[in-house]
């Protein structure tokens, strides 16, 4: 790629971002006063290209995975505009780096350095993508691990005669005194307050365990819904046998913990080794050398 190439490419590019930050903006302008926000110099202007039907059309295909991973952090439901802002968010990024590197390519009369910058664009919404999903995964992860200690909770409880409803206001109430905000508790809250909205407790136990979008809370819900009519023994024996269940889970999911832990720490361990040994030979091997 020569330098007329890189100054036309860019030049090219920094027409069709003006372009956007004017329809940007110019959408930002005719919206309602109480909607007006601040304009973004690089996340709106891709979001003005991104909200075009034919170009949303095209990239619909490409943002399905991320779409599945932000409807599984919201509670399984994700809105075009949640999925318009994510994909904004990221095409800007690479927007900006392709314009900035193309400026330096150009200040440095480096063609490499454009075309290396251009790479690095096209990387990032992949590597948003896998922050999305580090995401999800520590969610699903939380969720199960705190899963077993709402059970022991909630099996006391019952077991001093609370019912199961008041018990789980009591688990809720006792997490929301602590000040701490966990994606278990949030959705509980959101199961709860539909019952007192009036809806029957197995559509809110089953919207609750789709919510939460791992399994080990799909059969808590489903224990509860079918136990708790029938009450007495049976139902303090059925959560017995799943908190034993839960707890072998949460074992698991944490002695995997203890394996990534133990293998991320193998590079580093290893590095240091060699740095040790290049300062312990290097004299050996110098006066030798002499």
């Amino acid at each position: 790629m020569t330098m007329i190439s890189l100054a036309f490419i860019w030049g090219a590019m920094l027409l069709l971002y003006l372009w956007l930050l004017g329809l940007a903006w110019k959408q930002g302008h005719n919206g309602k006063a109480g909607a007006r926000r601040k304009l973004h110099p690089f996340r709106d202007p891709a979001r003005a290209l991104i909200e075009r039907p034919r170009i949303y059309r095209l990239l619909l295909p490409w943002l399905e995975k991320p779409q599945a991973a932000l409807a599984a952090l919201h509670g399984g439901v994700c809105t075009k505009d949640r999925l318009v802002h994510w994909a904004s968010e990221a095409f800007g990024l690479s927007l900006a780096i392709v314009l900035g590197a193309g400026l330096l390519g150009l200040a440095a009369g480096s063609p490499t350095l454009a075309a290396l910058g251009a790479v690095v664009a096209v990387i990032v919404p992949m590597l948003r993508h896998k922050e999305l999903k580090k995401r999800l995964d520590v969610r699903r992860r939380t969720i199960v691990l705190e899963l077993p200690e709402l059970l022991s909770r909630l099996l006391l409880l019952v077991n001093a005669g609370e019912t199961v409803m008041r018990a789980l206001e009591r688990c809720l109430q006792r997490q929301e005194a602590a000040g701490r905000s966990h994606p278990l508790y949030a959705e509980l809250g959101y199961a709860l307050a539909a019952v007192k909205r009036g809806e029957p407790l197995a559509a809110a136990l089953e919207e609750f365990g789709r919510r939460c979008a791992v399994p080990e809370a799909k059969l808590f819900a489903t224990t509860l819904l079918v136990n708790s009519r029938r009450g007495g023994e049976m139902f303090v024996s059925a959560l017995r046998e799943l908190s034993r269940t839960l707890w072998e889970r949460r074992k698991t999911v944490a002695r995997t913990l203890g394996e990534q832990a133990s293998s991320r720490m193998a590079f580093p361990l290893a590095a240091v080794f060699l740095i040790i040994m290049v300062l312990v030979g290097a004299p050996s091997l110098l006066m030798m050398s002499e």
